[in-house]
């Protein structure tokens, strides 16, 4: 057992000491900041933040639950828009990275006290927002594209790099999310064999739909395509974990390895699911939840790769230039 403990113990220090550029997170950050800036600001503009987040003395729709603003007098008007402004202001200096690792803290909070308090105003993604901001606390994403990381160099060499796994966290996050969700669509109305009708009637539900659905009438048997697909494509979700993980120890050996990494599976994975998500957003109001997805669908591609995107476009010259070649560093040679 004495044997045991530090052999686990250093192969945990090595998971947590890997570091990549911040580019990935830096994504993240960006993507998610702004999202909930343009919440907030939608909220403000249709003041159905009142409806949602105020008790009915103040003309709210249903009683709240208890919360953190019991402690210093209770929802009120004031309080409660002053919690909305001070997330909006955070949120945005998050997103052009300003003050980062504080911008992440103050959005977290305010977040989780806003979505905390309407007991039916909401969902899941309100969560999934939560979870994402507080990997942000820790992920290192101002070292890159970000006002912060423009001061730093203007004051001197700084670190670029961020730890790693930050953004494993959040690409298990998408799996977990994705999977855990197919587990509960267990039922006739979304696997082969049943009547598959469920896509059919969320698009009917008036609650959700920006128009009317009707004219979807004769596509029904379309819709019966689209959600056992849809199901099938969940069950799916860790083929992004385990296509992220091949790439990023490649220099491994491993015939599975290698015949994985012939074709990486995670770009026609997720170009599905901005397909699906973009008809999400072009029939149903759900809030931020394709946002917050999107987001880390950016997580699921290292800092590395995000880098030689972002080289690839600096250098790449008129058509009869021929671009210089750049080296860098891969998280292979990190990984080994």
């Amino acid at each position: 057992m004495s044997a045991t403990r530090p052999w686990l113990w250093s192969r945990w220090a090595d998971a947590t000491a890997r570091r990549e550029p911040a580019n990935a997170v830096a994504v993240v950050r960006i993507v998610i900041g702004l999202s909930i800036v343009a919440h907030l600001l939608r909220l403000l503009w249709t003041e159905t933040w009142r409806w949602v987040w105020l008790p009915p003395v103040h003309g709210g729709l249903v009683p709240l639950n208890s919360g953190p603003l019991d402690w210093v007098g209770g929802a009120t008007p004031p309080l409660v828009l002053g919690v909305i402004v001070a997330t909006l202001v955070s949120s945005a200096a998050l997103a052009i990275g300003v003050l980062t690792p504080g911008a992440a803290v103050v959005t977290a909070l305010g977040w989780a006290v806003l979505v905390g308090l309407g007991p039916n105003a909401g969902g899941s993604y309100d969560f999934l927002g939560a979870n994402i901001l507080f990997l942000l606390i820790f992920a290192g994403s101002g070292r890159a594209w970000s006002l912060d990381a423009w001061w730093r160099a203007r004051r001197g060499p700084a670190p670029l790099d961020a730890p790693v796994w930050p953004r494993w966290l959040m690409v298990w996050q998408l799996v977990v999310m994705y999977d855990t969700t197919a587990w509960q669509k267990v039922s006739s109305s979304w696997v082969l064999g049943g009547p598959a009708d469920a896509l059919w009637y969320i698009l009917q539900q008036p609650t959700w739909h920006r128009f009317e659905m009707a004219w979807l009438a004769p596509l029904y048997p379309l819709t019966q395509v689209m959600t056992v697909s849809t199901w099938l494509w969940e069950h799916a979700s860790p083929i992004i974990l385990i296509a992220a993980w091949f790439r990023a120890t490649r220099g491994r050996a491993g015939w599975f390895r290698a015949q994985c990494n012939r074709v990486d599976a995670r770009l026609p994975y997720l170009a599905f699911g901005v397909l699906m998500h973009l008809s999400i957003e072009a029939t149903l109001d759900v809030g931020c939840f394709s946002s917050f997805t999107f987001a880390l669908y950016a997580a699921c591609f290292s800092g590395d790769e995000w880098s030689n995107i972002s080289r690839a476009r600096r250098t790449k010259g008129p058509p009869h230039v021929k671009p210089a070649t750049v080296t860098a560093p891969t998280l292979q040679s990190r990984v080994r």
